[in-house]
């Protein structure tokens, strides 16, 4: 069966920027390539340049675009913003997708879960007409031997063109661009074994007191970069000529109240238990010390996410309330980042004010949307507790300029990702950026581990040299982990 279809008229609303003119030139007769602007640099946009032309030019003749679940919306409103043509929306549920799939459209938008369970129906879809693929955020299939990331390596060789888009490409460790440029390349440029791949990009803890391996690492980062070149286009803030007001980055040194310092020094000494004999590590089972690990993360955060019958007044929210108090008296608003549903909750509760609003993954979607509007477009919601596991992507949040990271995980890409909602085009205000570390705990490390690999991405990805991947490197997070690790 063949669609009788009427092109509409291909019209562009607004024009880009220049680097992203730029971007579009390089990519737009190429049959794959990855988008790797920094955040807020406008991917969305070069993206849906990019399949106007692919339709004009009849390169394709539809276009699918994968996303997360909670930037459906977003790209809804991109596509109107910028053209004058509407998605067809797809479901998880097989009866949507076979529903939509007999309708004669241009672009189809779903999300990654939608692909995960449903590979064979869209194998069929992508075998009935050209089309295009465009992965937004596509370190959501970062982890080759998952099931989503199989689906969509199955697909991607009944694409005709292929983009890969996300402003964290080395999103946690560099072994993790791996499997997105394989759905580009099918192993061309970094091989066909991620094993191999891994052992030689990763940041171990080993790193500390190997020199050598520093070297070899150090030298596969330099080798990684130049191998993304001739694939891929990135642009920073800097780099893209974007003139945006300053960030500041404070570190606010807390120290524990008396409980809290006993139940963080319960769980140290079972941690320790568990993977120490006489002083050496005896297990190397990485998921039993990151769970107990994390116990501690949740201790330093708020002791009460272990221990219900906890009721002192953490300091980490005397140190957001001291915080919050300076922002609104300069008129500005704030977010408060955390990765504990729970203390969205227990933040709120303890301001206790109407300006205050809270969303996390337990809060269902429409009811996010409406919250986060408010908190954009109502002058007297001054601040935002948030997951970024729901508000790290996808949202301009240019209202607010101060950021409080009340705690962190291990993830590089939750942090990044975070504090560019307000440190971005249209922010006309100087940023803060508020990192809550308790002395002598968890905190230390896992603020070691993030520069560590903040620098060591930035490096891959082309954004330093390697003079100053050296000055700015530093192994240290090893050492402050054997130290927790010996309490």
């Amino acid at each position: 069966m063949e669609f009788i279809r009427k092109l509409p008229t291909l019209t562009l609303k607004k024009d880009a920027f220049p680097f992203q003119k730029e971007a579009f030139n390089l990519i737009k007769n190429e049959e794959y390539f990855a988008i790797f602007h920094e955040q807020g640099l406008g991917k969305t946009k070069i993206a849906i340049d990019l399949l106007y032309y692919w339709l004009k030019t009849s390169a394709v003749d539809s276009v699918l675009i994968v996303t997360k679940k909670s930037l459906i919306k977003n790209w809804e409103e991109e596509l109107t913003i910028h053209g004058n043509m509407h998605p067809l929306i797809l479901s998880s549920k097989k009866s949507v997708i076979y529903e939509k799939m007999s309708l004669p459209g241009y672009i189809y938008l779903c999300n990654y879960e939608s692909l995960r369970g449903n590979k064979e129906i869209f194998k069929d879809f992508l075998q009935f007409r050209n089309f295009g693929i465009i992965l937004d955020e596509s370190t959501q299939i970062k982890t080759p031997s998952s099931k989503l990331t199989k689906s969509l390596h199955y697909l991607a060789e009944h694409a005709k063109k292929r983009i890969i888009m996300t402003g964290t490409p080395l999103s946690n460790r560099p072994y993790d661009i791996w499997a997105q440029i394989y759905f580009l390349d099918y192993g061309l440029r970094l091989g066909n074994s991620f094993d191999e791949f891994k052992e030689r990009y990763d940041l171990s803890n080993d790193l500390s007191k190997d020199y050598s391996g520093r070297i070899i690492f150090e030298n596969n980062l330099k080798i990684l970069s130049d191998k993304l070149k001739d694939c891929s286009v990135r642009e920073t803030k800097k780099t893209a000529g974007i003139q945006l007001p300053g960030r500041k980055f404070i570190a606010e040194n807390i120290e524990m109240e008396s409980k809290q310092k006993i139940l963080y020094q319960k769980f140290q000494d079972e941690l320790s238990a568990q993977v120490l004999k006489d002083g050496k590590q005896v297990t190397e089972d990485v998921e039993v010390i990151l769970k107990r690990l994390i116990r501690l993360v949740q201790v330093a955060s708020h002791p009460k996410l272990v221990d219900e019958s906890y009721c002192e007044t953490s300091p980490k929210l005397i140190a957001t309330e001291k915080i919050i108090t300076k922002a609104i008296s300069e008129n500005s608003k704030v977010i408060v980042w955390t990765n504990f549903v729970e203390n969205v909750d227990t933040i709120c509760n303890f301001f206790n004010k109407k300006g205050i609003v809270g969303i996390s993954g337990k809060i269902k979607p429409n009811k996010r949307d409406a919250l986060i509007e408010r908190f954009r477009k109502d002058i007297d919601t001054k601040i935002l507790v948030a997951t970024p596991g729901v508000a790290r992507e996808g949202l301009t949040l240019v209202e607010a300029n101060y950021s409080i990271f009340y705690d962190r995980n291990f993830s590089l890409e939750n942090y990044l990702q975070a504090q560019d909602r307000i440190y971005r085009i249209s922010q006309s205000k100087d940023c803060f950026i508020y990192k809550l570390i308790h002395k002598d705990s968890i905190d230390e490390w896992v603020d070691a581990l993030l520069d560590a690999k903040e620098v060591a991405a930035r490096f891959g990805q082309g954004d330093i040299d390697e003079k100053e991947y050296q000055e700015r490197i530093n192994y240290d997070f090893s050492d402050i982990l054997q130290k927790i690790l010996k309490s």
